[in-house]
């Protein structure tokens, strides 16, 4: 593989739906790659999961000029099942040039199931032995993947900060989004378990009562279950305009969402990297994070930029938020 400084032609492979947090990521950094002068960026789209094989040979061949292709994976990205594994050998033996991969969403494996007999955990295996660099972005994910993926092959890059400049101010965009007066505590990301979504709602009650709790995006498709729930908890508490779920944002109602807030909140019960609080963190907002591993490995970084708060239960989080 070339060192950065002598790289001429790069190459990127997005895939999955527009909408997704990993796609844009990729999206991102291929738009970076683009400012480089004398680099030349190669883009291929292979669509969603659903796509033939024949798809995955076609962007195979418009990346052929490039030296080096760039990937992201995670564990729905690429299919469910053992479909990922099929796709990634499909499109590995189409193409054979040098290959960079980030991994997301890496959870820690336990027992035989987890480690060998699961579909991800074979994928995992394959990526650790066809890809020429495995990009991760905590030292926690690199102890995750123990077993799974040779440490020489992985490298640790921090979760990158997008700049981010909003155009309107706190007052102006809590205006425009009619909550003129509010204090706002905003959750952001799609709506499922491991971000907190299940008990956040549940603290509401116990904050001041000028203060609205945002779910700032909606569920991903085909899994609503905790979307669901979150807003039957809400009836169930009668909190009314005091919660609220937005649903999926364009660009520019994410910035006035984001615009508007007093206090991020990140009350995860697990943690792999985050691309909300990259968002958080270009934004200048405050944030209040639950006390997991990759938090503190940021919190090393730059001390005091994070609230902490544990455990991970309505009460503590209400309790921080107040404060």
């Amino acid at each position: 593989m070339s060192p950065a400084s002598e790289l001429r032609s790069l190459g990127f492979v997005h895939l999955g739906r527009p909408e997704s947090g990993v796609r844009r990521y990729g999206q991102l950094i291929a738009d970076e790659a683009r400012r480089r002068p004398g680099l030349v960026v190669l883009e291929a789209e292979a669509g969603r999961v659903d796509e033939s094989a024949a798809k995955l040979r076609q962007v195979a061949a418009d990346l052929a000029a490039a030296e080096v292709v760039v990937m992201q994976w995670n564990r729905r990205g690429w299919g469910r099942h053992g479909r990922s594994l099929v796709r990634l050998l499909r499109f590995r033996r189409a193409y054979r040039g040098a290959l960079v991969v980030t991994l997301h969403d890496i959870f820690e494996r336990q027992g035989l199931r987890q480690r060998w007999l699961q579909p991800e955990a074979w994928s995992l295996r394959y990526l650790g032995r066809v890809a020429d660099r495995v990009v991760v972005h905590s030292e926690v994910e690199v102890e995750r993947l123990g077993g799974l993926v040779p440490p020489e092959r992985i490298a640790v890059v921090p979760h990158f900060v997008e700049r981010r400049e909003l155009a309107l101010g706190p007052a102006e965009a809590r205006q425009r989004l009619g909550l003129a007066g509010r204090r706002l505590v905003t959750l952001l990301g799609f709506v499922y378990g491991r971000k907190g979504h299940r008990y956040a709602v549940e603290a509401v009650p116990d904050l001041p009562d000028d203060v609205v709790m945002v779910y700032a995006g909606g569920p991903v498709a085909g899994r609503s279950f905790v979307y669901d729930l979150a807003l039957s908890k809400a009836r169930e508490l009668g909190l009314g305009h005091r919660f609220r779920i937005t649903g999926y944002l364009s660009e520019d109602d994410l910035e006035t969402w984001i615009a508007a807030t007093h206090l991020a909140i990140l009350p995860f019960t697990d943690l792999s990297a985050s691309g909300s609080l990259s968002s958080w963190i270009a934004a200048g907002k405050p944030m209040l994070v639950s006390d997991l591993p990759g938090f503190r490995e940021y919190e090393r970084r730059v001390p005091g930029a994070l609230r902490f708060f544990a455990p991970t239960e309505p009460g503590p989080l209400a309790a921080a938020t107040a404060r």
